[in-house]
């Protein structure tokens, strides 16, 4: 009897072993799986890191690829405008700005030089158009010119020529003004309707003196003398041909 309650002591201690044994195993299997699995996930996500890190380099390697064409083309679109703009084809040379204004644009390029070239053109034109207009030497044309003027930019590379030309074109017309003052001067004491030509006459010199009383432009008293007493000569002369002259000293 003893040695059987001795054999299934030892039976279930065996037993009890075996199971410690196998959960001990279970669980190292368990764990060793789960080190296993949290590896891998940390290897995929190394991955997926260095993916992006090396699509993110490819990019910019790109980006700075595209800055350096963009800025080699910006350079010979520059150097372009300045070749237009020495042959005087400024049509092309602001198409050539167009394109190059909107590469700095797209890639944050100085667009100063671009300003300049064209600053350099407008002044171009300007000061041509100038010219021409120094070229008139009709006295007649004074509001043709100063409306002219008005037109181009008064650049301060020129703005020396332009004040000379805008003063000029005063003097002009204080000069047509007592050219007119004497030809109608002229018709009245000739008795050549009298009246009107009288009131002309007048009206002429007041205007020519206002240009000179606002600074405008510099008298000639000599012709200004000449014409009253002409005037007064008209008036005179015409009083025998029914003349009235109204306000006469006015």
């Amino acid at each position: 009897m003893a040695n059987k309650k001795n054999s299934k002591k030892k039976s279930k201690k065996k037993l009890l072993i075996l199971l410690i044994a196998f959960v001990l195993i279970a669980g190292g299997g368990y764990t060793g799986y789960s080190k296993y699995v949290a590896y891998q996930k940390h290897l995929a996500e190394q991955k997926a890191k260095e993916e992006e890190l090396r699509k993110k380099q490819m990019e910019e390697e790109q980006k700075k690829k595209e800055l350096e064409q963009a800025k080699q083309k910006f350079s010979e679109l520059i150097a372009l405008m300045r070749q237009e703009l020495a042959k005087k084809n400024y049509a092309r040379v602001r198409e050539l700005a167009d394109q190059a204004r909107k590469l700095a644009l797209a890639y944050n390029l100085p667009a100063d030089e671009i300003d300049k070239i064209l600053y350099e053109m407008n002044l171009a034109i300007a000061s041509a158009k100038l010219s021409r207009l120094e070229k008139i030497h009709d006295v007649y044309a004074h509001s043709y010119l100063r409306n002219q003027l008005k037109t181009i930019p008064r650049y301060p590379e020129i703005a020396a020529r332009w004040d000379r030309l805008l003063r000029k074109t005063y003097q002009d017309e204080y000069t047509v003004l007592l050219e007119l003052a004497a030809l109608t001067s002229k018709k009245t004491v000739d008795g050549d309707t009298p009246d009107v030509n009288y009131k002309l006459s007048k009206t002429y010199l007041k205007k020519a003196k206002l240009l000179v009383a606002s600074g405008k432009a510099k008298p000639d008293v000599s012709k200004e003398n000449s014409l009253l007493e002409s005037q007064s000569e008209g008036y005179m002369s015409s009083i025998g041909r029914s003349f009235q002259p109204i306000n006469l000293y006015r």
